[in-house]
């Protein structure tokens, strides 16, 4: 080929990479675009912006602390007053307790909503603890539990509290958490159950103390189970003690005899594969895959004597273009994967059935085909599996080099470029 015919194909695929960066911008504004509006609305800033509204709606993380169990006894004291003289007084002393035994059930169901071209890992929680103390100290003494719900902007059904048996009427700034009281003889036990449903979003923990501090827990065995496989533990967590599949999800346990720790315990739910950014990131690595589609044309072209017009690599820079415009406009309504075949089935027809006009059958199957089959299809696909596509795209590029490296091995390059120079253009059948 000649240089000025080179120079206007490397023109075409700078303007056809150009047009891909504003398609990658475009689709990354589509999936963005709605969620800005819906945070201008919510009027809270201080939730952060369009995922704050998102939360609004399904929920938040949630985080679900022990509960706080007390009591107080009375302890005298003393001080030197203005005049000198010592004054005693009584001053009311709290003393915490450790539940000598804790059991929890957590059912939780991932539930994935989607809002234009992103989808939000939320989820349905159920849960159930049971809590027991007792009465260590020498006289009666009156206990105070208090529980606190994860977050304060959530939706909890069916919230029962249980003490020693007696349902406990929720009154008050529920915000604050519910405070309930329980009179124990010494030695005496007594008991506490809490239960609701709720939902949120991304994560679910359970904290042994609040705000990152060292706690004790007695006899603890908590119990999650899952109806969704790919979970994963989120940081500050630790990882459950067993674990067993169980009806396409999992059954977590964790179980402490007694243990200190500031980590707590907790199950990250599964994210699914984002439309709008994936077809953004898809868009942006596009001139990679005609770059290496173009090479490979340009040298089978040098070895065959085929001399293509850098009109013909225009259309064929249109065909790979096309894959990307209709999976980013297709997946709004579909799912990625079937986007995906149906964008690679219309490129694919779109350069076989060109070419076998420019060249024949032959070139357009087993060579135009083949390797837009490999660049094109093949490398995306690597995109749908997360942490892998930048070593299955390398894998894929160096085993092309070792074959077009075999074929052209032993091809006189002058003399084909020399013949190639002054080869006429194909002609359609």
């Amino acid at each position: 080929m000649k240089a000025s015919r080179l120079a206007v194909v490397i023109l075409i695929f700078i303007l056809t990479s150009i047009a891909w960066a504003i398609l990658g911008a475009v689709t990354q504004t589509r999936s963005t675009g709605m969620y800005a509006r819906l945070a201008e609305g919510s009027g809270d800033s201080s939730l952060g912006g369009a995922r704050a509204s998102v939360q609004e709606l399904w929920g938040r993380p949630q985080a679900q602390p022990a509960p706080t169990i007390w009591t107080t006894h009375m302890e005298k004291t003393s001080k030197l007053n203005e005049k000198g003289e010592r004054v005693f007084q009584e001053i009311e002393k709290q003393d915490p307790v450790v539940p000598s035994q804790t059991r929890i059930d957590v059912r939780l169901e991932s539930e994935p909503r989607r809002k234009g071209l992103l989808w939000y890992s939320t989820y349905k929680v159920r849960f159930s603890g049971d809590y027991a103390f007792k009465n260590g100290f020498q006289n009666k003494r009156k206990f105070f539990i208090k529980f606190d719900f994860p977050v304060a902007q959530a939706i909890y059904d069916d919230a029962t509290l249980l003490v020693n048996g007696k349902p406990v009427d929720p009154s008050g700034d529920l915000s604050k958490g519910v405070l309930a009281s329980l009179e124990l003889e010494p030695g005496e036990a007594g008991t506490v159950h809490m239960s609701y449903a709720s939902q949120g979003m991304d994560t679910w923990k359970y904290q042994f103390g609040k705000d990152d501090t060292v706690s004790s827990v007695k006899d603890f065995e908590a119990n999650v189970h899952t109806n969704c496989s790919n979970i994963d533990f989120p940081t500050g967590c630790v990882s459950p003690t067993s674990k067993r599949r169980s009806d396409g999800g999992w059954d977590l346990q964790w179980k402490y005899a007694s243990l200190l720790s500031g980590f707590n315990i907790g199950v990250k739910t599964p994210q699914k594969l984002n439309p709008g950014p994936f077809a953004a990131r898809l868009s942006y690595f596009a001139p990679v895959s005609l770059l290496f589609f173009f090479a490979i044309l340009l040298i089978l072209g040098a070895v065959k004597d085929i001399r293509l017009h850098p009109m013909h690599y225009m259309f064929l820079a249109a065909a790979f273009f096309s894959f990307h415009l209709l999976f980013s406009y297709m997946v709004d309504h579909v799912t990625p994967l079937y986007s995906f075949l149906v964008s690679s089935a219309v490129s694919l027809v779109l350069v076989i059935s060109y070419l076998r006009l420019v060249v024949d059958w032959k070139f357009a199957l087993a060579h135009a085909g083949f390797w837009q089959f490999v660049f094109l299809v093949l490398f995306t696909y690597a995109f749908f599996f997360e942490g892998y596509t930048g070593l299955t795209i390398t894998v894929g590029a160096i085993i092309t080099l070792g074959v077009m490296m075999q074929l052209t091995g032993r091809v006189n390059w002058e003399e084909k470029l020399a013949n190639q120079s002054h080869s006429r253009p194909p002609t359609g059948p």
